[in-house]
């Protein structure tokens, strides 16, 4: 046995050894032996996700666990081995596409430098008209989705995409209701007024309290509106005299919230949002459930309470459900899959497809669809379904469910079709064609064609000697045609030949002018009003009579035109003959002047239609670049006048003119000129009289040592802060500070940033600690014009929230939002904190979402790689989030048990594998 199969027996020793140490140099040899044998770590734990192990969730401390799927890793590390001998160097090659097309999928899903200026140019105006700057990120996150999303599929989802349902603003006056639930950050108003009269202005602090001043703290954090007033106003007749109508309590502006949306939503992710918005608004900003995503089913998590179902068609019943679900800091909205989805068509209201609870049948479907039509057959409802692997049809009789108070269970799939009742009057008969008053008209009993015709009323042009009814047979199925006199029923109504109506009769009453031929001639091109005509056959009608009802010829009109004419025998020849319009308008009776047929079309030309528009081009340094039209009048003073004029950076000795020069062949050639102007624009020198040409190109050329003076601005904890000029091309951050004298004793240089304007490129990080100690490193990087840098004050406080045990630690006043706030310990990381300040991760929670937030913005997370975890260092001023688990999962008690394993039996397990390995490893280089 060779000492790789070895290595891969002992894979469960060695990692129980191991685990006693840092789980960082864990991960690091677990990677090194990886690379040794050439394996990639994705393609493992792909091998290992088809055969049902995931090592994300492989607990390490489950001893049992571990040896369960040991023989599962060294199969499929095997197999990769194998399989690695095997492909050779087909493997390279296969790498280097691989790569190709991961680098070209990712060049296709950046966007367009001009699109992120766009949109930070939107961001920036969002937030000049009161928004947060998180909120700005977030409507534009939510505008770029709204653009892109299909029509809804399922009734419920239209609110989430046509703005029935909109995004507040911290800074729009949205007033929060009553039942509004109050959190640090909110800024709340109390007016007092009667005998006694006071105004008061707070925002409720991070600890949940509000102090007025000389008076004791008030907690109002967690609290309703209409609870807070009461509690306020109790509190407050102490030391004020007034009446219940007399005070009121207010929220002036609503704080910021962030919130997660997760599951089957447009887009994922965690969103900033004012407080005042409930979940339904909340929801706008991810777009909304997609189209496999639930509108019955959406959970709200919040830390310390019971889930929330949100229904979507409870609220549309009731608009006022939206109240109960105000969210708080880092709640969670989940929307899972649809799991009931049916389809309603035909005579119903509203016809859709319509998502529903378990307990929920064909009667809550009607309902959803607000009913059926009149003209419904509710006796039999079909539906169809696909059960077994087969279709299946279903006929409902409805009147019997309604009568006997049953329901019928629907299942997901199923398509639900309310047929109409085929139900056609039958006292009716018709009159169409050559009547004053086409209709249907009421039959009487023992009505006549006389009387049919009384009521629609020949008109003049009427053929009355044959006309025709057409009648149904008995078998109410054919037709047939019965030929018919007018003109003998008209003169003796009643007799045998007036026709008793029968239900259905149609009478049909053709006009003279039916069997008429009629045709079209047309007019166009250079007249003043192009038209087409009605001709007769027998018409006569010459070009000037055409040209005269056109109005007469146009100023540009050519002295000729063409009459295109097609042959009735033969639709698919056409002539063309030519006009002398100068003789036909000077003498009517030429021969020029010919006469028109049925269909021919007369087109005049204009002189315009002969002409080459040319253009020259005005570009560069000027202020309206722009092509205009071409005349020998123009010169390049005229051009560069129509272009704006110069720039102030314009440079009057380089203007440069591309030529195009046309050869005998119709071959091009670009040819160059350069000019230089004085002050008014005139050319300078021997080039006086240049004369442009068509398609010339003129260039105005920058000066090359032109440049504005650039500033940046400089904030915050620096000795002497504010706006500062570049005053080199390579200005750097170090230098910067260094003329603002150094920083100050209280400045936090990790927590620094720069916000680069120019070109809307928005924050950069950067290491201004390492900057200013390396100011040769990339770290000091170049700035630009319009830089912002902010230095922030020390801050030795890490914050700590999400799904932790802190409740079950500190009482409820220490504990806001479920978060916590303890001082910094150099050289921790994130576990640390959570075990020893917020007494561990909750059940609920998961190890491997924790996230560490920096002062400087960046976000560090958990890494995994197959049993170990590397948790992020936390720095001063950092966040620490436990996030939540995808789905909660319980072990028995007995799973566990099996799984307690005591630390110090492993230790000396561990160390006695060890020592067989090690005496393994001798032996085998003894043979060598």
């Amino acid at each position: 046995m060779n000492l790789r199969n070895i290595l891969i027996i002992l894979i469960p020793a060695i990692f129980f050894s191991m685990q006693l140490m840092s789980q960082s140099p864990v991960e690091t040899a677990a990677r090194a032996e990886l690379e040794k044998r050439g394996l990639d770590e994705n393609r493992v734990r792909e091998e290992l996700l088809k055969r049902g192990v995931d090592v994300d969730k492989i607990d390490p401390n489950n001893r049992q666990q571990v040896m369960q799927y040991e023989k599962v890793i060294r199969e499929v590390i095997t197999m990769l081995e194998q399989e690695k001998k095997n492909q050779g160097q087909n493997t390279v090659e296969n790498n280097r596409r691989a790569a190709g097309s991961v680098e070209d999928k990712e060049k296709r899903s950046v966007d367009t430098p001009e699109a992120v200026a766009k949109q930070s140019t939107e961001i920036q105006k969002a937030v000049k008209e009161g928004a947060t700057i998180e909120e700005a990120v977030t409507e534009k996150i939510q505008e770029s989705v709204s653009q892109t999303l299909p029509r809804p599929m399922t009734y419920g989802q239209h609110i989430f995409r046509d703005k029935s349902i909109k995004l507040f603003r911290t800074a729009e006056d949205a007033k929060p209701p009553r039942s509004y639930v109050l959190g640090p950050g909110d800024k709340i108003a109390i007016s007092i007024w009667g005998p006694s009269q006071e105004n008061f202005a707070f925002e409720i602090q991070k600890d949940g309290y509000i102090q007025p001043s000389n008076l004791p703290r008030y907690y109002l954090a967690g609290l309703t509106i209409e609870a807070a007033r009461n509690l306020m106003a109790q509190k407050l007749r102490n030391y004020y005299f007034f009446q219940n109508e007399n005070f009121e309590l207010t929220v002036t502006t609503a704080r910021t919230i962030n919130v997660n949306i997760l599951g089957e939503v447009f887009t994922n992710g965690s969103f900033n949002i004012s407080a005042v918005n409930t979940a339904f608004n909340a929801l706008i900003a991810a777009g909304g459930p997609n189209d496999i995503g639930s509108v019955r089913n959406i959970k709200v998590l919040s830390a310390g309470k019971k889930p929330r179902i949100l229904d979507v068609y409870k609220y549309l019943n009731n608009p006022l459900v939206s109240q109960e679900f105000y969210l708080s800091e880092n709640d969670y909205i989940h929307v899972p899959v649809a799991q009931k989805v049916v389809t309603l068509t035909g005579a119903v209201q509203r016809p859709f497809r319509y998502e529903l609870l378990d307990k929920e049948n064909l009667k809550d479907l009607i309902g959803y669809a607000a009913g059926f039509k009149v003209n419904a057959l509710k006796g039999n409802i079909q539906i169809k379904r696909i059960e077994d692997d087969m279709e299946k049809i279903i006929d409902v009789n409805y009147l019997e469910l309604e009568k006997n108070g049953g329901d019928f269970t629907l299942m997901n799939g199923d398509v639900i079709t309310v047929k109409e009742i085929n139900v056609t009057a039958s006292n009716y008969v018709i009159a169409t064609g050559a009547v004053q008053n086409p209709d249907t008209f009421a039959l009487k009993e023992g009505e006549r064609i006389s009387d049919l015709i009384r009521k629609a009323v020949l008109l003049e042009n009427a053929i009355t000697d044959i006309a025709y009814l057409k009648r149904l047979d008995n078998n109410m199925k054919t037709v047939r045609y019965n030929f018919i006199n007018l003109t003998e029923i008209i003169k003796n109504p009643g007799s045998e030949k007036d026709w008793i109506l029968k239900k259905g009769d149609e009478l049909v009453v053709e006009a003279s002018s039916t069997f008429a031929d009629k045709y079209k001639v047309s007019v166009e091109g250079a007249v003043r009003n192009p038209k087409e005509i009605d001709l007769d056959e027998g018409r006569n009608i010459r070009v000037s009579d055409l040209i005269f009802l056109a109005g007469g010829l146009k100023e540009e009109a050519m002295d000729f035109a063409y009459i295109f004419r097609k042959n009735n025998k033969d639709a698919k020849t056409q002539e063309y003959i030519f006009v002398d319009l100068k003789a036909v308008l000077n003498n009517t009776g030429s021969n020029a002047n010919y006469e028109i047929q049925p269909l021919d079309r007369l087109v005049v030309y204009s002189r315009n239609n002969y002409l080459d528009e040319s253009f020259i081009k005005v570009d560069g340094a000027v202020r309206a670049p722009g092509e205009f039209l071409y005349n020998e009048s123009l010169t390049i003073k005229d051009a560069l006048l129509l272009a704006g004029g110069l720039r102030r950076e314009a440079s009057l000795d380089r203007i440069d003119v591309y030529r195009l020069e046309f050869g005998e062949e119709k071959s091009t050639r670009v040819l160059v000129a350069n000019v230089k102007l004085d002050e008014q624009l005139n050319i300078k020198g021997g080039s006086g009289n240049f004369q442009l040409e068509p398609f010339d190109q003129i260039y105005v050329r920058f000066a090359p040592n032109f440049e504005t003076q650039r500033n940046i601005n400089l904030t915050g904890e620096v000795k002497y802060p504010g706006t500062y000029a570049l005053f080199g091309d390579n200005t750097k951050l170090a230098t910067i500070i260094g003329e603002a004298g150094g920083l100050t004793n209280e400045s936090f240089p990790e927590g620094a940033t720069l916000l680069r304007n120019k070109n809307n490129v928005g924050f950069i990080i950067i290491d201004l600690k390492e900057a200013i100690k390396n100011p040769r490193s990339f770290a000091n990087i170049i700035l630009q014009d319009g830089d912002e840098i902010f230095i922030p004050k020390q801050n030795n406080i890490v914050s700590i929230t999400g799904a932790t045990k802190a409740a079950e630690v500190y009482p409820e006043r220490i504990l806001v939002q479920n978060k916590i706030n303890v001082n910094y310990i150099k050289g921790k990381d994130a576990r640390f904190y959570i075990d020893n300040f917020a007494g561990g991760i909750a059940k609920e929670g998961s190890p491997d979402k924790i996230t560490v937030t920096d002062a400087s913005g960046k976000v560090r997370r958990t890494k995994r790689f197959l049993f170990f975890r590397t948790y992020p260092e936390v720095g001063p001023g950092s966040v620490i989030q436990v996030g939540y688990k995808d789905k909660k999962s319980e072990e028995s008690e007995t799973g566990k048990k099996e799984g307690e394993v005591k630390w110090g039996e492993v230790l000396a397990s561990s160390i006695a594998q060890a020592t067989a390995i090690l005496s393994i490893i001798l032996l085998i280089q003894n043979v060598n």
